[in-house]
């Protein structure tokens, strides 16, 4: 029924034609006797039918323009359909990009947690001087042997465990040796040492964050931020150093200063007369 509704109009004028062409012919055959009168007649019946003719085909033509039209409109809409689909393909795809760089980071943040459980220290300290704190280096007596783990240790090598200046004398903590030495103490003596794991798996982690092409720009700071919330008070201590030495100064100390991961740092735990804060830029300590 909607297909005849449709050709209702092209019905209607075939059907007024051919009303027209039979009482035409009906009148010239009527009213005219003569040939050559039926034939003008005749002659001018072909061209109101020419005429309707013509009108037919310019019917044809608006009937086929609506159909280009309904089809450019089927052609929008399918247009409009894909680039929705292909919208939500994108975002699809952005989600899966994000949950395998999610995967690999919180994999890679407790790896860090568990390399930072797994740190052992040993120490020898004199017995008759567990007041060690009031004095500045340490008389030789008789000794004992302290361990720790964890993140205990961060602590505990940077204020407590003797480090040795010469044979006869020592400090405590890197921070005696920083105070006394300089960043040269940092590098020459075996402390350090202890963390080399722990520091470039965080350099990994890091680097990982800035590189990765499944995350949008926009993003890597805040994952960064995840990565600085995890770490104490000392181990922001040794993080300010290790970036300012050679292990640490060419690659690990740009990405220290680009994500600010000394921005909860506290001041009174660095060295007096070490204190470099030109050594870093401005947003080492405060994003920007």
């Amino acid at each position: 029924m909607e297909k005849l509704a449709k050709y209702k109009p092209l019905i209607i004028l075939l059907m007024v034609c051919l009303t027209i062409y039979v009482i035409l012919q009906i009148g010239s055959w009527r009213f005219f006797e003569k040939p050559n009168e039926f034939g003008d007649t005749a002659g001018w019946i072909n061209g109101v039918f020419s005429a309707l003719a013509f009108a037919g085909v310019i019917y044809a033509i608006f009937m086929q323009r609506e159909e280009l039209e309904l089809q450019r409109e089927e052609l929008r809409e399918t247009r409009g359909e894909l680039s929705a689909q292909r919208e939500e393909f994108q975002t699809q795809n952005d989600t899966l990009k994000r949950q395998r760089f999610e995967n690999t980071f919180f994999n890679m943040l407790q790896l860090q947690q568990q390399i930072t459980d797994n740190i052992t220290f040993s120490y020898i300290v004199n017995k008759e001087n567990f007041g060690w704190q009031h004095s500045n280096t340490i008389p030789r007596y008789s000794e004992v042997k302290m361990e720790c783990t964890g993140r205990e240790v961060f602590r505990t090598s940077f204020e407590e465990a003797p480090h040795d200046l010469s044979d006869e004398e020592s400090v405590y903590g890197m921070r005696g040796m920083l105070k006394e030495k300089g960043m040269q103490g940092y590098e020459d003596y075996f402390t350090p040492t202890y963390f080399d794991h722990y520091f470039r798996h965080m350099y990994r982690i890091i680097k990982f964050i800035d590189t990765s092409d499944l995350i949008k720009d926009d993003d890597r700071y805040q994952y960064a931020t995840l990565v600085r919330a995890q770490l104490s008070r000392y181990e922001l201590a040794w993080l300010y150093y290790n970036g300012l030495s050679v292990y640490g100064r060419d690659k690990f100390k740009p990405l220290i200063e680009k994500y600010s991961l000394l921005q909860n740092l506290r001041p009174e735990l660095l060295v007096d007369g070490l204190k470099l804060d030109t050594e870093y830029s401005d947003n080492a300590f405060n994003h920007i």
